[in-house]
């Protein structure tokens, strides 16, 4: 197996491990970090402005959203989603989790899950295990990089699952086809609507 913090630089990650991670937080890698309940426009434009220097929402949200342009800037992804989808929540999943924006509560709470049980497994895996998955994901597409995040911290304990990169991949996968559909549910709905 080739250095692996040389494989991890190239996906992004040049030190793994480095932020510190207190017990009560690694409890909490999935649990939700930021909600915002997205109404109107207004609200909309207030979410954006507010989390406009996040690096992963952007990606996050229009990496399910073929519809929306990928250039659109990084203050207007809440309302261009607002826009093409009509009201729903706004959520980070974990502070090192993915952005999501989910039409109602239930949808939410099957977002929330899907990336818990990425988390769960991931935190039992061996760090081959879990660098073969990331490498895997991120050739699907930049937003893809949940387990890297993960990476930057000591999520991982002793390895006591038999996860493979394979599973894991799978549960990303999972996770990621999820947040499309329902996001293209969302957008069938709205424009069936209009």
């Amino acid at each position: 197996m080739a250095d692996l913090p040389a494989r991890w630089a190239a996906l992004g990650l040049l030190r793994p491990r480095s932020q510190p991670l207190p017990e009560g937080a690694r409890a909490r890698l999935a649990h939700l970090a930021e909600l915002r309940d997205i109404g109107g426009p207004s609200e909309a434009a207030r979410a954006g402005a507010e989390f406009a220097g996040e690096r992963w929402m952007p990606p996050d949200l229009l990496g399910v959203r073929p519809w929306l342009t990928p250039d659109v800037g990084a203050r207007e992804v809440v309302p261009a989603v607002l826009r093409a989808e009509w009201t729903g929540f706004l959520a980070l999943l974990g502070e090192h989790g993915p952005w999501v924006y989910a039409p109602d509560v239930r949808a939410l709470q099957d977002l929330s899950g899907a990336y818990a049980a990425l988390v769960t497994a991931a935190r039992g895996a061996p760090e081959t295990a879990v660098l073969l998955a990331a490498e895997r994901s991120l050739t699907l597409g930049a937003h893809r990089t949940l387990l890297v995040r993960l990476e930057v911290t000591p999520y991982r304990q002793s390895t006591r699952s038999g996860v493979t990169a394979d599973g894991l991949h799978d549960l990303e996968t999972m996770f990621w086809t999820l947040a499309g559909t329902q996001a293209a549910q969302a957008h069938a709905r709205w424009q069936a609507r209009r």
